[in-house]
């Protein structure tokens, strides 16, 4: 009867550290297929969903929210007459999208650059500017509250500094590049400094992420 109870007790408690054993690895994976993926300036599992927009492309056509559907975008705002960051950022921008473009036989990246500064970024300019670069690149502008449409949604901060004698004018501005999924939503932020590779590298490892988890 003792070595009974002493049998029973002994299962009982084998019992115990097995399930106890089994919870932990069931819990373990749980949380590791629902973490956050560990994936540079990737904005998950909340991205923000874009609303309506209504900008000016270089051909004076409407650029909203429906020309990105299905697409992803890398978005970039500056200035044509930027000195400094913005030529250097689009040259880097171009030698990305021409490594994804050898690498990749789907049609679905768009690069996009808005102006933020539209009094002096006419249609005409936007054209000239980014085609200077790659003449795939999209420029949006229009009017200031068009621009602002998107800008405002993006949390994108800019500041016109004080005309000179000449009538020129510097415009402070973010250095960051936006991902925006096929879906509309904003859903990573590239930080400057930038390089293709990287840009590159992280774009291909968040799509991949995306893909598995629609």
């Amino acid at each position: 009867m003792f070595k009974n109870r002493i049998l029973q007790s002994t299962l009982f408690i084998t019992g115990l550290i097995v399930l106890g054993a089994l919870f932990g690895v069931f819990t373990s994976e749980y949380y590791q297929r629902n973490e956050d993926p560990e994936i540079a300036g990737l904005l998950w599992p909340n991205p923000k969903q874009l609303r309506p927009f209504a900008t000016i492309d270089q051909d004076r056509e409407v650029f909203g929210l429906d020309r990105m559907r299905g697409k992803w975008s890398l978005l970039f705002f500056g200035y044509t007459h930027c000195p400094d960051i913005c030529p250097l950022t689009m040259a880097t921008l171009n030698e990305f999208y021409d490594q994804f473009k050898k690498d990749n036989l789907n049609n679905d990246l768009q690069v996009i650059f808005v102006t933020v500064d539209p009094q002096r970024d006419t249609a005409e300019m936007l054209k000239s500017y980014v085609e200077y670069f790659n003449t795939d690149f999209i420029g949006l502008g229009g009017n200031q509250l068009q621009v602002d449409s998107l800008t405002r949604q993006l949390g994108i901060a800019y500041m016109l500094y004080e005309q000179d004698e000449r009538g020129d004018y510097l415009v402070d501005h973010s250095a960051s590049v936006f991902l925006v999924d096929p879906e509309g939503r904003l859903l990573a932020v590239f930080q400057a400094p930038h390089t293709p590779a990287t840009i590159h590298d992280t774009f291909l490892e968040i799509r991949d992420f995306y893909n598995s988890q629609s």
